[in-house]
């Protein structure tokens, strides 16, 4: 069954096809048994699954496909089941899908515990860039001047992180450079921890995902506020609610939407829009008139900011 179940795993997950194909099957022999005799009682297969994680993060193997070899090994375990003890499959296939959750959130936390390793202790600098640019990060090198000790990779389902020991004041250039070269939007966090940093990372690639933004290195704090308003439903309503004035007028909102980024240039955002600085002017006062903003002030302009990425991910 072991030589079966590592055929499978190395046929459909090609991180496992680049393992030696002994080595392997001796290993997925000894996990094998212990999660199956878990099966017959309460044996304790965590400790097990840690190390599993932590194995297979040293071998190469991303998390996605680890978990996906968790899946076919239930699959698999339950085939063998079906064809060796019928009668039994009602009640363990239940317990097949338990240990399958226990195994998964063990490895997983055992391969966040070997990547916790790879770097040494000191600031931290986390790079999230998403799957349409993930070129940046096999760049990235060449950019930073990092030795590979500094560097650790970390793939996601959303994208790529990428983790620095240095802290991020010493990297902003090479990030911007890289940033042009790929014209990607890098999201950058730091701290001393990796794994708040990698929460705001992939935080930021689920909420960054519909906003469309220009290639750039952006801080994953821009994204809090959005992260809270997503959180509650009334204070969402709020904020679309502030510029359902401007819907019928599309020219406005883009004209807002030009004079945020421009950092409330009205010549950047003039030049964004191919308009007169004093058209642009207009406008605004026109979004103050019909939604009650007034952006002269911190707090409006703040409301809305977030208001327009709102609308954006709601789109």
């Amino acid at each position: 069954m072991a030589e079966a179940m590592a055929w499978h795993y190395a046929r459909e997950i090609p991180d496992y096809a680049r393992l030696d194909r002994t080595l392997l099957q001796r290993d997925v022999a000894v996990v094998s048994y212990e999660y199956l005799l878990a099966l017959e009682g309460e044996a304790e297969v965590e400790n097990v699954a840690l190390a599993v994680g932590q194995r297979r993060q040293r071998q190469g193997i991303s998390l996605p496909a680890l978990l996906r070899a968790y899946r076919l090994w239930a699959k698999d375990a339950l085939e063998a089941l079906r064809s060796e003890a019928p009668n039994c499959l009602a009640d363990l296939a239940p317990k097949v899908a338990e240990i399958l959750d226990r195994v998964s959130e063990a490895s997983a936390r055992g391969y966040q515990l070997a990547l916790e390793g790879l770097l040494p202790q000191g600031p931290l600098t986390g790079v999230a860039v998403g799957l349409k640019h993930s070129q940046a990060i096999a760049l990235a090198p060449r950019h930073l001047g990092l030795s590979p000790e500094q560097m650790a990779y970390y793939p996601v389902p959303l994208g790529s992180l990428l983790f620095l020991a240095t802290p991020l004041g010493d990297v902003t250039e090479g990030l911007k450079a890289l940033a042009r070269r790929c014209a990607a939007c890098l999201w950058v966090g730091e701290g001393t921890k990796l794994s708040e940093v990698q929460e705001d990372l992939e935080e930021a690639l689920a909420l960054a995902h519909g906003l469309d933004l220009p290639p750039g290195v952006y801080p994953v704090r821009l994204l809090w506020p959005l992260a809270m308003a997503l959180e509650s439903p009334k204070g969402r309503d709020r904020l679309l609610r502030l510029l359902s004035p401007l819907e019928p007028h599309a020219d406005l909102l883009d004209t807002l939407e030009a004079y945020l980024q421009a950092r409330l240039s009205l010549k950047g955002a003039a030049r964004c829009l191919s308009l007169h600085p004093n058209t642009v002017l207009y406008r605004l006062h026109r979004v103050e008139e019909l939604t009650g903003l007034r952006l002269h002030r911190v707090e409006d302009l703040c409301l809305a900011h977030m208001a327009l990425q709102l609308r954006r991910l709601a789109r």
